[in-house]
């Protein structure tokens, strides 16, 4: 039985960008996330052990993408993806928006980011 998990706008503060401001300062990611996973055993088990825990998700995309600077959110993203399917042995996809709320850009808007798609075995 395959499902997406999902973890919905993520706000976290981290310090990637190409502008020495950026680095300094930090400023507001949102990230969401889909994962595809088999949710079979915990479906019939209804036991936590059997499927993947939100908080331990939430955990490891804080430290994934908190703990080292990036230059580009492209970066980032990439390298959070990776980290999720290695992490995370029965996640078969991992499906990501990460979006900079406040870009150093004059312009009005609400949001700059990437959308990425990374499956197991396509690393």
């Amino acid at each position: 039985m395959i499902a997406k998990v999902l973890i919905e706008a993520l706000e976290l503060h981290a310090y990637h960008g190409w502008h020495r401001h950026e680095g300094e300062f930090g400023q507001a990611f949102l990230v969401d996330l889909e994962l595809e996973t088999d949710i079979s055993r915990a479906a019939a088990t209804d036991e936590l052990g059997d499927t993947l825990d939100y908080a331990r998700l939430v955990d490891t995309v804080r430290r994934l993408f908190v703990d080292t600077r990036y230059k580009l959110v492209e970066t980032a993203a990439a390298t959070l993806a990776k980290g999720i399917l290695a992490e995370f042995p029965t996640v078969l996809s991992v499906d990501l928006r990460v979006r900079k709320l406040k870009p150093p850009i004059p312009e009005r808007l609400v949001a700059v980011g990437i959308h990425l798609r990374l499956d197991r075995g396509a690393q």
